[in-house]
């Protein structure tokens, strides 16, 4: 059942698996500044999927079916993971042929450890998405909610970081960097993981309470 459930939500963005593979290459042609662009291509993504579910009612329709709702959230968790996967390595594949073609860009390749670090942060906003999708009735406000949070947060934290006052995240900082230098890609695989695993118990009990009630 797991598998009946990605194929349909892999079949739901067809249309954007195409514009992505183009607007991908586009951005390096106009040498357009990617990595926000890339959060909000993710974020399209999740997007389609749950406005997908709630044009068509399809929980209404699934919550008829055998099939366990933890199960519900798990395929739509690993849909997600397996596109982000799929989605940074393209990025890096367009990356390296895009600096090795184009030699009027400025910019460096990208390497590894930051193809690593997109992957993680991407996966952090997705794992703060998600439970928003499940919580929130209206779609409408659970967009609202997430744009705000991620704006919000955003601005949080370039404000953090520009004012030499605040200062108190500062030691949780330094701590998180002592702790991925040990094993820089193990470690922010684990946390990426973590995170995952942390929005689907989330996710997985809000849906499971709201089928009972």
């Amino acid at each position: 059942m797991i598998g009946s459930l990605m194929k349909k939500d892999f079949y739901i963005n067809g249309i954007y698996y195409l514009i992505i593979l183009g607007l991908i290459p586009l951005f390096y042609v106009m040498e357009t500044d990617q990595y926000y662009l890339y959060f909000g291509i993710m974020i399209g993504f999740l997007f389609n999927l749950f406005y997908y579910d709630h044009r068509n009612h399809v929980n209404r329709f699934i919550g008829s079916l055998p099939v366990k709702l933890r199960n519900v959230v798990l395929s739509r968790y690993i849909t997600m993971f397996s596109i982000l996967v799929c989605f940074v390595l393209y990025v890096w594949l367009v990356d390296s042929l895009a600096h090795y073609g184009l030699p009027y860009l400025e910019t460096q390749p990208m390497t590894t450890i930051e193809i690593m670090i997109l992957f993680t942060f991407i996966s952090i906003t997705i794992s703060i998405s998600m439970p928003i999708y499940y919580l929130v009735k209206t779609f409408m406000k659970a967009i609202g909610i997430q744009m705000g949070l991620l704006v919000f947060g955003t601005f949080a934290f370039a404000i953090m970081l520009g004012n030499e006052y605040i200062t108190f995240y500062e030691p949780l900082l330094l701590g998180l960097f002592k702790l991925i230098d040990i094993q820089p890609y193990v470690m922010l695989i684990l946390i990426s993981l973590l995170f995952l695993y942390l929005s689907y118990e989330l996710s997985a009990w809000i849906y499971t309470k709201k089928a009972k009630v």
